[in-house]
């Protein structure tokens, strides 16, 4: 069985397209790579670890969000 590689990677562009599109009109910047979050809960400190993340542009993230605290 055949594939259509073409519409399937026009398909996938559209996708990415859309996603940037939504992305930059919106009040949200999207952070790519290994980054992580600590947060503290009470004796527990949680992490949270992502390859992209979509957060507030009026914040700024580098504190919290960043590959040190991948560790």
């Amino acid at each position: 069985m055949a594939t259509n590689n073409k519409g399937e990677t026009m398909r996938k562009a559209l996708i990415l397209f859309t996603f940037l599109l939504m992305t930059a009109c919106a009040n949200k910047q999207v952070l790519i790579g290994k980054k992580c979050m600590e947060e503290a809960d009470g004796e527990f400190v949680k992490t949270t670890k992502s390859y992209v993340w979509i957060v507030d542009k009026s914040h700024d993230w580098s504190n919290d969000i960043n590959k040190e605290n991948c560790q």
